[in-house]
């Protein structure tokens, strides 16, 4: 019943002024800003993520307000695309996602001052993205890995290779749509073999842990910008930390208590209904997410939330 009533207030959300700063621009809109540059009083931050992450709950926070546009996954094919052409080094130029991500925030920054552009398949171009922006700011947001994969495990990842023993990386995945064939990576090289050997939380775990890696190491290494890490379970309905952001970032019309903890609805893709969480997980599971963790991405605890 509460997943019937949050879809209906998500729908809704759909018809508000909000959402309108949301929709995905043409690119005959877009090129009429290929001159704009951005000022003094402009911010432009970008959001990194693995995914399930509250990326698109906490870019709404940004958009809830006047002076900000605050987007996640707004190109999701293009930007799947250039996940899957990053992670695999394929040799395909990229110039023109950028152009794309530049000019988008061009548009947004012109119309309503500031651009948070959040997305989880920016994982794999920190580094490019940053030097080819330039935005104000970078923002790491992450979430517990076991709520994670919980989520990714709802949301059909990897559902059908488990049954093959053998393919080849990269692979086009013609069980889905060609948007989740380009985003749900696989292990290049001879851990692939393993890899396939392991369950659908094995998989998952896997997918999370190299995201995050990429995302941290990369992160660390970047200087002379503001840099914020966000976990999930320290700002999820908490409004000392809204307060903190509101003033960091000079929001207008500052939300109320009760407003503020209303933008969860204007999210979709809320976790309702997980059908296989770590209760439930059998003791192979536990162990291969266990293993995995460790020996690839075991720092999530010696992360703290800056804002």
């Amino acid at each position: 019943m509460n997943n019937f009533f949050y879809k209906i207030k998500n729908r809704l959300f759909n018809f508000s002024n909000e959402a309108k700063k949301l929709r995905r621009p043409t690119y005959s809109e877009l090129i009429k800003y290929q001159n704009f540059q951005r000022k003094d009083n402009n911010v432009l931050s970008l959001s990194f993520g693995s995914g399930r992450s509250g990326q698109n709950w906490f870019s709404k926070i940004f958009n809830s307000h006047p002076n900000w546009v605050g987007t996640c996954e707004r190109f999701a094919d293009y930007e799947a695309f250039y996940r899957y052409i990053c992670y695999y080094n394929l040799p395909i130029s990229k110039n023109g996602f950028i152009d794309l991500i530049e000019l988008s925030s061009k548009r947004d920054i012109a119309k309503y001052q500031n651009s948070f552009i959040s997305s989880p398949y920016f994982s794999f171009g920190i580094e490019e993205l940053t030097n080819r922006l330039k935005p104000n700011s970078i923002f790491f947001n992450i979430r517990n890995p076991i709520k994670t994969v919980e989520s990714l495990y709802n949301k059909g990842w990897y559902q059908n290779l488990n049954n093959q023993k053998e393919i080849n990386s990269p692979l086009i995945d013609i069980t889905d749509s060609q948007y989740r064939s380009f985003s749900r990576i696989i292990p290049k090289g001879e851990y692939l073999k393993e890899w396939l050997s392991l369950s659908r939380i094995g998989k998952i775990t896997w997918f999370w842990s190299t995201v995050n890696k990429t995302i941290y190491d990369k992160f660390n290494n970047i200087q002379n910008i503001d840099k914020y890490y966000v976990k999930l379970e320290d700002v999820n309905q908490n409004y000392d930390i809204y307060e903190k952001l509101s003033k960091k970032f000079n929001f207008k019309n500052k939300m109320t208590e009760s407003q503020f903890y209303k933008v969860l609805n204007k999210a979709p893709n809320n976790d309702t209904n997980l059908n296989h969480v770590y209760k439930n997980w059998n003791n192979v599971e536990k162990k291969e997410f266990e293993n995995i963790i460790n020996s690839i991405f075991p720092h999530f605890d010696n992360i703290s939330t800056n804002i």
